[in-house]
């Protein structure tokens, strides 16, 4: 009750006013954030720009809070002390939220991904939808919404697919033995040199990988801008292969030649 007999008219007005007076502060801070977005569309994320502003906006709002505490002659000495009591018992529940949450601030100033980009987050492949405060949320290229947390996601290995604009594209493709292989690496390197997506620079190249047991397997590797990598990867393939054997050059199937010696004693 005696917190309540120290509260007048005129504090109620100041209180007013200087909740006015925060309100002002925040519009004109979010109107320079939405100019910043606009000025800085190019460098900085959308996604960066909107958790600043919600980092504004509650910060603004637990300063207002103390400010009008302490207007008000609260005692924040013992609301410390108990918060601080109260804060080691949460720090040790929430410790992963803690540390999921500054590992997306740093997420957000390193910037290793970004909004639209095609990633591999340890053996999770997909698109950045959305970096959020504790969770980073990746479309699968299957469909699916994955949601990782941003700790395991600052701490793992991180495979950009699509920072580079171009990206590489490699095939092996088995031949027989008794096939020329000069023939089928010019075969390989005239078709793919009429591919509109496949990359003067670096050169295509074809190369002997391995002598197998049934076949001479050739290693095709070229590269293609990164945004048709694998429509360029899907098609020329089975295209490849069409045209090698239009060329007389089969791939042959597994085979085992078996030998029999010493008929006569079966």
């Amino acid at each position: 009750m005696k917190f309540f007999e120290g509260i007048t008219a005129g504090k109620i007005i100041e209180i007013l006013l200087i909740l006015l007076l925060f309100l002002i502060l925040i519009v004109i801070i979010r109107l320079l954030v939405n100019r910043l977005k606009f000025v800085m569309r190019e460098k900085v994320s959308q996604q960066t720009l909107a958790i600043l502003n919600r980092f504004i906006l509650w910060t603004f709002i637990f300063l207002y809070v103390i400010i009008v505490l302490t207007y008000l002659g609260v005692n924040l000495t013992g609301l410390l002390a108990v918060g601080g009591f109260a804060s080691i018992i949460i720090g040790f529940a929430t410790q992963k939220v803690v540390g999921n949450f500054i590992a997306g601030l740093f997420l957000i100033i390193e910037r290793p991904i970004k909004l639209g980009q095609s990633v591999r987050v340890d053996n999770i492949s997909g698109i950045v939808e959305e970096i959020r405060f504790l969770a980073t949320i990746i479309r699968s290229f299957e469909g699916e919404f994955i949601r990782i947390p941003n700790e395991q996601v600052f701490t793992s290995v991180i495979i950009n697919l699509t920072e580079n604009v171009a990206r590489r594209v490699d095939f092996v493709v088995g031949i027989r033995y008794a096939d020329d292989f000069d023939k089928a690496q010019k075969v390989i390197l005239n078709f793919l040199d009429i591919q509109p997506f496949v990359l003067a620079v670096p050169q295509p190249e074809v190369f002997v990988e391995q002598l197998a047991s049934s076949s001479v397997n050739v290693h095709i590797r070229f590269w293609c801008p990164t945004e048709k990598w694998y429509a360029t990867k899907n098609n020329l393939l089975i295209q490849i292969k069409n045209e090698l054997e239009k060329n007389g050059i089969q791939i042959p199937f597994p085979q085992m030649e078996v030998k029999i010696h010493n008929l006569k004693e079966f």
